[in-house]
């Protein structure tokens, strides 16, 4: 009898191991426990914890969920690309492949996309709040649309960055001060529009930038003032326009169509509470930072212009 009684509490074991492996198991209550993938391009805050709004507030996001569901939705970050590019990682969320995406759907994926691209479509923070950065924005709305036609639900869309120009040779103030340069773009038929009859522009990968500017491959980027700070392109070029010239579409927080419909109302209400009092959260950082950032890179050795 009590070689039985212990078959089968191996057993038990075993059957409770097989399902803790799979992509959903079971908590002690009996509710189904959903376990995610998320990707982004953007830094883990462990190993960048200044001037990194992006991967604050995706961590934000992700202890947020855990705690309100009562672990029922445990969310697993892959940062730094490690799942791919911004275009492939919606791609593989597009598919089913991957449950949650972080950052910037692409005009590569769906051209619509590049309508938040557009050069000074937006002043400053308050307009971004205004029409897209919360739940009852129109721009937002419209973004929703279209993101569900791509098979995904946006959950949540934050206030973002503007983007400058950095580069390693000389200060940028006008527009004859950037043909001798080779400038890194990202993958947007609207960027790519806007800077190639600006200077020598070629898209790559983020991931990419940092080696490019050591061995001179590009001499220049467009991209923020925190940014600059955090991925520390200051130990390779010491010129920085704050040119303002591009609000990036690349705080939001998609979730498959598949996953979304999977989870029960009460969750749905968590996952988006959560996501927009994570994006609330990027939007604190990121003008903590901007604040500090002229002076920052100052005292890197930049030309702050």
């Amino acid at each position: 009898m009590r070689r039985t009684v212990h078959t089968r509490v191996i057993g038990l074991a075993l059957i409770l191991i097989i399902l803790g492996a799979g992509s959903n198991v079971y908590a002690a209550t009996g509710k189904k426990v959903y376990k995610w993938k998320m990707g982004s391009i953007y830094n883990d805050p462990v190993s960048r914890p200044n001037f990194n709004a992006f991967g604050e507030s995706m961590k934000k996001f992700v202890d947020l969920v855990k705690e309100r569901s009562g672990g029922r939705i445990v969310i697993t970050p892959y940062y730094s690309s490690v799942l791919g590019a911004s275009d492939e990682l919606f791609e593989q969320l597009r598919r089913g492949d991957l449950e949650v995406f972080y950052g910037q759907p692409m005009a590569t994926v769906d051209k619509r996309f590049g309508a938040f691209s557009i050069p000074y479509i937006f002043p400053d923070y308050k307009t971004v709040d205004k029409l897209i950065a919360n739940k009852d924005a129109p721009l937002f709305k419209l973004a929703q649309s279209w993101i569900a036609q791509n098979n995904a639900y946006l959950v949540a869309s934050g206030a973002s960055v503007f983007r400058g120009f950095f580069n390693t040779k000389h200060r940028v103030a006008t527009v004859s001060d950037i043909r001798d340069l080779k400038v890194r773009i990202y993958e947007d038929p609207v960027v790519n529009l806007f800077w190639k009859n600006l200077c020598n522009a070629t898209s790559m990968a983020y991931s990419e930038v940092y080696t490019a500017l050591q061995v001179r491959t590009v001499d220049g980027l467009e991209f923020s003032d925190t940014s600059i700070l955090s991925s520390k392109y200051y130990e390779i070029g010491k010129y920085f326009s704050d040119l303002d010239w591009q609000w990036t579409w690349a705080a939001n927080i998609i979730v498959s169509k598949r996953v979304w419909q999977e989870l029960p109302p009460d969750l749905q209400q968590i996952v988006s509470d959560c996501a927009w009092e994570a994006m609330a959260f990027q939007k604190t950082r990121e003008l903590a930072n901007k604040s500090q950032a002229e002076e920052g890179l100052r005292k890197q050795g930049v030309e702050f212009y």
